[in-house]
């Protein structure tokens, strides 16, 4: 993929567990709306920290909001419609790191190419980067960011 595009849920959801550092790992570099950078970095716990690191190192970069051109729900937040806007308006092949059920569902109508936490989760597993996806995601369901079962087992056995 030549452009990653992240909306704040799994940015969040990685640095409440201390993995934010396999995304630069799994990709080049990642891009982030200016509504998604400012989703993350409300407040000082340490989720926004480590975000803000990120950015600082340079491998996770801020890049302003696109001029809205494309109908996208209104239940939508800002940063998912933000994020959903910026890949339909890359003339590459881009890849999408979102999670939110309906703002995946609008994404999907579009034929964007989606990943979530949990198949992130999965691919750094499969490339020896992490010993247990299953485990971090236990940890993601412990701090209150919610997987389902149903997602986990379609990973288990797709990655088996």
């Amino acid at each position: 993929m030549a452009v990653v595009i992240a909306d704040a849920g799994p940015l969040i959801a990685l640095a409440k567990i201390s993995q934010l550092h396999l995304l630069p790992t799994l990709f080049t570099s990642v891009l982030i709306t200016q509504s998604v950078a400012d989703e993350c970095l409300r407040g000082q716990l340490s989720d926004a920290i480590l975000i803000k690191q990120a950015l600082e190192s340079g491998w996770l970069t801020c890049v302003d909001n696109p001029v809205f051109s494309h109908p996208l729900s209104r239940s939508l937040g800002l940063g998912e419609q933000s994020s959903i806007e910026s890949v339909l308006q890359t003339d590459t092949k881009t890849l999408l790191i979102m999670d939110d059920a309906l703002a995946r569902k609008q994404a999907l109508r579009k034929q964007l190419n989606i990943i979530g936490t949990a198949a992130l989760l999965f691919a750094a597993q499969q490339k020896g980067l992490i010993a247990d996806a299953e485990t971090l995601i236990a940890e993601l369901n412990q701090v209150g960011y919610r997987i389902s079962a149903a997602v986990i087992a379609q990973l288990r056995s797709g990655s088996a």
